[in-house]
């Protein structure tokens, strides 16, 4: 029993995957792709919403501490980035921007009953604001 290879038929079997295995592989990876792909590319939406929400009541929370400091709110939030009267800054610039890379609209005076009004439009038409 020396030297032992496994044979079918008058074949001599090479080790190995064949050309249908393979594509069998494939085919089983495509699927889990089709799968999870949607499922995640969902989840990360809502983590987006949620990210510009919490964006929003930082700002809120800057402008206030800005109005608390000066007796007045910002004239625009690039304010908020700035050194005045020796204090601040209350935020960085890049925290300006919405999670989809937009600046954050900010109006003085607001219209919705406050001083000012805070909001910004995610891609597929949501609205984020800070008067709701």
């Amino acid at each position: 029993m020396k030297n032992q290879k496994s044979k079918i038929g008058n074949h001599k079997s090479k080790g190995g995957f064949t050309l249908i295995e393979i594509l069998l592989v494939v085919v089983i990876i495509g699927i889990v792709i089709g799968i999870a792909v949607p499922r995640m590319s969902g989840k990360i939406g809502m983590s987006l919403d949620v990210a510009a929400r919490a964006s929003l009541k930082s700002i809120e929370t800057a402008v206030q501490n800005y109005e608390m400091e000066h007796l007045r709110l910002p004239d625009s939030l690039d304010d908020l980035t700035k050194v005045k009267d020796g204090k601040g800054p209350y935020l960085k610039p890049s925290e300006l921007q919405d999670p989809w890379g937009q600046k954050f609209q900010y109006s003085k005076p607001g219209s919705h009953n406050r001083g000012y009004d805070l909001s910004t439009r995610s891609p597929d038409g949501a609205d984020f604001n800070s008067w709701e």
